[in-house]
């Protein structure tokens, strides 16, 4: 009985892990800027594998269900565009 405790708890954490992302798209003090968003998300090196993804949601952002879009990268990116920054979130 144990094992299997142990066994979904470990289970119930490695899901949870996995949907928390890192989320971000272009923003500044002027507004956001949803087809910016996705063009940075798309130039993100994993944007190819099933590790970065642009949902065109309610919250145009890109995000990634392993917490692999460099926030960095992406706020340079933004900002090479013109746009004063980005924000990024978990």
């Amino acid at each position: 009985m144990r094992l299997s405790i142990a066994t979904l708890l470990f289970a119930s954490v490695f899901v949870v892990s996995v949907l928390a992302g890192r989320n971000c798209k272009c923003q500044d003090s002027r507004g956001q800027y949803n087809s910016l968003t996705q063009t940075c998300c798309s130039k993100d090196p994993k944007a190819g594998d099933i590790v970065a993804v642009y949902y065109p949601g309610p919250n145009h952002q890109c995000t990634s269900p392993y917490n692999s879009i460099d926030s960095g990268a992406f706020v340079q990116c933004c900002q090479n565009e013109g746009v004063g920054g980005a924000y990024c979130w978990d």
